[in-house]
């Protein structure tokens, strides 16, 4: 794998490590806000941080329901891919290691 490659790989890794955290700490305060929103407060739903949420539904009789992101899930994911990020330095530093002083061949 290439320099560039392995740093746009790294990039997206801190992105989606950066989404996970996120998810994580979320807290459906804003959810209820909305739950109790009236038709004529609608232009408020654009505030509204409804990151981890995984569906909304309002039934005809009135009823709101919401299902929210897994956060278990959310963090047993974060810990994988804190996981192999540990991996990765651990092989880089281990390539490192192999490659003798110089950039020669050994």
């Amino acid at each position: 794998m290439g320099t560039q490659e392995r740093s746009e790989e790294q990039k997206l890794r801190q992105e989606l490590t950066a989404y996970l955290r996120k998810l994580a700490r979320w807290k459906n305060n804003d959810v209820v806000k909305l739950a109790f929103l009236e038709a004529e407060d609608a232009e408020q739903v654009d505030k509204l941080d409804l990151t981890g949420v995984a569906e909304l539904k309002r039934n005809a009789n009135g009823t709101f329901e919401a299902r929210f992101v897994d956060k278990v899930r959310v963090l047993a994911m974060l810990r994988e891919l804190m996981e192999e990020q540990r991996d990765g330095e651990l092989e880089a530093f281990l390539d490192g290691l192999s490659r003798p002083e110089g950039g020669g061949e050994a």
